[in-house]
């Protein structure tokens, strides 16, 4: 079987790797976990039944045998797993504890202020245990105080907060061709499922609406379309054996959790899901739970494979071992440096020059630490590693005062190098932007008939090239703020999703009137809809619901088959045009 476009189809003629992408800037690195939930000796001792129940060896010794099975390679060990392993509850148990323990979870799910800001994707071998790991889940967390019940050992590290009490809200989705495989007592279970989910979101999916549904999921997860990037409205993690691990493009999936085989392209698709570039994300996150030699193996063939590199394409980021070894040799150097003298500004350059550069590799080897699981195991073990970690933060103010200072300087002879020194970072200097948010805190403090205010406000909705639906509405809101009937002190987002809905409600409403089609039903297409989509979600409910006499009778002229072309088409542009932009504005 063809594993490549080039075995499929020969010489291409020109080519864009994941290399490539990566040298771009396109996508992001990948840091990978293999996380190992079955006991070695447990397998080593099941190698050894086996190898005793093998004909070739019945006169071998005891001793004989355990030392071919030392000299195995580890892929060869876990060729001897059975896949029911995989399958027990407690494999499932090892695997969400190892993912929702509460300073894992803060970083896989990427908390911000106690909440989370990025979603993951959990993949496993079956839709039976996508069930299993769903109920698992949903049992651990059922109790307001689950993660201090369920980790009383493994507090959350002082200075960070998991405030969200509905964390982690989870889903399962597959497609339709998948669900029709399913015994009628398995979708039954899943159809518990669907209600569980429109119970929490106020939906009211059913399993025959199962791609409805799975539209409401890939919204929530993506967090594109603004009705879906209000907290609490998000998905934080689903559940899936294929569905959404091609094709599908969400940048806030930041970690993707491996429960099965994966290899090829299929490994490389998969992966891809964490690695959009979204701000503030640095790579995407991979934690795998079944053999961990022969994933990475795996991964090792595919990314060789995929970027038609015979090295290292620097797709995969280093180890935690490896990572740790850079962190050490940059603490020591940091340490070295900052001891030889009294760091200031008045230092001289060369050693203030190789100061900065050594706060710099020390801190962003810092920054590919914080996100393995093993870093907070070893923050609680490791009194040396917390030691080394306060360095940064006592040198912080240095490092601040002494780049400073060379941002200041020329350098004046030869071998006073700036080349690598990072004088603008995303870590240290943010350029703030108008954008809606900047509007938000316009209006938040508008005074009642302030020309100035309300100047600032135009001028920012002109820069942002906003549509004129969209201005006529903020115009409306300032108007209700000089006439008196907005309080001022009300929260500006309830005012806008207010003034919004309704101006989307109008359209939708109108719309239904001219066309004679059912408001309902386009209320569901536009609630799901993403721009450029083909064919237009809930379209063909949209045309079911048609009054062609209705509409005839107001356009004598009508034909029966143009007419829902017509409206199709009308339908879309009334999306992209009016009520996606109306849409947008609701943060």
């Amino acid at each position: 079987m063809a594993r490549t476009t080039h075995d499929q189809y020969g010489e291409v003629l020109h080519t864009y790797t994941i290399k490539n992408a990566l040298e771009d800037g396109s996508v992001l690195g990948f840091q990978v976990e293999h996380e190992n939930t079955v006991e070695p000796t447990s397998l080593e001792n099941k190698i050894y039944r086996k190898l005793k129940e093998v004909e070739t060896y019945a006169d071998y010794s005891p001793e004989q045998i355990n030392r071919m099975i030392d000299q195995m390679e580890p892929v060869k060990k876990e060729s001897y797993l059975d896949p029911a392993v995989f399958e027990a509850d407690e494999h499932i148990q090892k695997v969400i504890h190892k993912m929702f323990r509460p300073d894992n979870a803060y970083t896989k799910f990427d908390f911000r202020n106690g909440r989370p800001t990025k979603s993951a994707i959990l993949t496993t071998s079956s839709i039976d245990m996508t069930k299993k790991y769903y109920r698992a889940i949903k049992e651990m967390t059922k109790e307001p105080d689950w993660l201090t019940k369920e980790f009383p050992n493994q507090p959350i590290r002082e200075g960070r907060t998991m405030e969200d009490p509905d964390f982690p809200r989870i889903a399962i989705t597959y497609s339709l061709e998948e669900n029709s495989r399913d015994s009628s007592v398995q979708q039954e279970e899943m159809q518990k499922i669907i209600e569980e989910y429109n119970q929490y979101y106020d939906t009211a999916w059913l399993l025959a609406d199962i791609e409805r549904y799975n539209g409401d999921i890939n919204n929530r997860l993506a967090r594109k379309r603004a009705e879906f990037k209000q907290f609490g409205k998000q998905i934080d993690l689903v559940i899936v054996v294929d569905r959404l691990l091609t094709g599908f493009d969400a940048p806030t999936i930041q970690t993707l959790f491996v429960d099965r085989n994966l290899e090829y392209a299929g490994l490389i698709q998969a992966f891809s899901r964490t690695n959009r570039t979204y701000p503030e994300k640095t790579k995407g996150l991979i934690v795998t739970f079944r053999k961990p030699a022969t994933m990475e193996k795996n991964i090792e063939d595919a990314t060789k494979l995929y970027s038609e590199a015979k090295e290292e394409s620097g797709l995969i980021y280093p180890s935690y071992q490896e990572s740790k070894k850079r962190f050490k040799q940059a603490y020591g150097k940091l340490k070295e440096v900052s001891s030889m003298e009294s760091i200031d500004e008045h230092t001289p350059i060369e050693t203030r020059i190789e100061y900065v550069k050594a706060f710099q590799e020390l801190n962003r080897a810092y920054e590919s630490l914080v996100t393995y699981d093993d870093y907070n195991d070893d923050m609680v073990k490791s009194p040396t590693l917390n030691n080394q970690i306060q360095l940064l933060e006592e040198q912080i103010g240095v490092y601040e005062t002494v780049k400073g200072s060379l941002m200041e300087e020329e350098p004046e002879k030869e071998g006073e190098d700036f080349s690598t020194i990072e004088f603008y970072s995303e870590n240290t200097a943010k350029l703030y932007n108008i954008d809606s948010t900047y509007i938000d805190q316009l209006l938040g403090t508008y005074a009642a008939n302030s020309s100035d205010a309300r100047e600032e406000i135009e001028k920012a909705l002109t820069k942002l090239n906003k549509t004129e639906g969209v201005k006529e509405i903020y115009r409306q809101i300032l108007n209700a703020f000089d006439v008196g009937t907005l309080d001022s002190n009300e929260d500006i987002f309830v005012i806008k999703r207010r003034y919004f809905t309704q101006a989307s409600d109008d359209l939708i409403h109108a719309f239904s009137n001219e066309w004679f089609v059912s408001e309902k039903e386009l209320h569901a297409s536009n609630l799901q809809y993403m721009p450029g989509e083909d064919p237009i979600t809930n379209m063909k409910a949209i045309i079911n619901s048609k009054n062609y006499e209705g509409y005839k009778a107001k356009h004598p002229e009508a034909k029966p088959f143009k007419y829902p072309q017509e409206m199709k088409r009308a339908w879309r542009k009334m999306l992209d045009d009016e009520l996606i932009p109306l849409e947008n504005e609701l943060r």
